[in-house]
């Protein structure tokens, strides 16, 4: 009788235990990638709702702002470190406050800007960075109004230019 050729167990393939020992670490690390990425998007979206949060209540005081500064003309606002007075002109268009001085203030060391009239002082923005606040009048009477908006660790600056009313001629 002839010799039977002997079987070499080792070129059989893998077996079941191998193939379980690779499902469950590829598991492993496809969760711990999932986590990574969950962490990612968590982080991100707070850091954005808190950007939209400050940079919309910043450009809803600027809006204030310009609205009325518009009803002021270029020889009744008066610029200061940290503030804009205006006197309005008689017959303005804000019904709430008929008073014809109003001033925008963010005083030393305050993280708010506020509107103050003889009606009452209001806090148009709040978060500002500290002695941000600033406005300019340049060529031709446009008012430029300045400043920066605190959100968790960044700061994002604000600005916007409006013509004060033109006299009529």
């Amino acid at each position: 009788m002839l010799p039977r050729k002997q079987k070499n167990d080792s070129a059989g393939g893998y077996s079941l235990i191998e193939i379980v020992l690779v499902i469950v670490v590829i598991t492993i690390l496809a969760g711990a990638a999932f986590q990574a990425l969950l962490s990612s998007v968590s982080l991100y979206t707070t850091a954005a709702r808190e950007y939209l949060i400050a940079q919309q209540e910043g450009k809803i005081a600027l809006e204030k702002m310009v609205r009325e500064i518009r009803e002021a003309g270029p020889n009744d606002i008066l610029i200061a470190t940290g503030s804009i007075q205006i006197t309005k002109r008689p017959g303005h268009g804000t019904p709430l406050d008929p008073n014809l001085v109003v001033t925008f203030v963010q005083t030393n060391n305050s993280t708010t800007i506020e509107r103050q009239s003889a009606a009452g002082n209001f806090t148009l923005a709040d978060n500002v960075v500290e002695d941000s606040f600033s406005a300019s009048i340049e060529n031709h009477d446009v008012v430029t109004i300045y400043f920066a908006i605190e959100a968790g660790e960044n700061q994002y600056p604000l600005r916007t230019a409006t013509w004060p009313r033109q006299p009529d001629g």
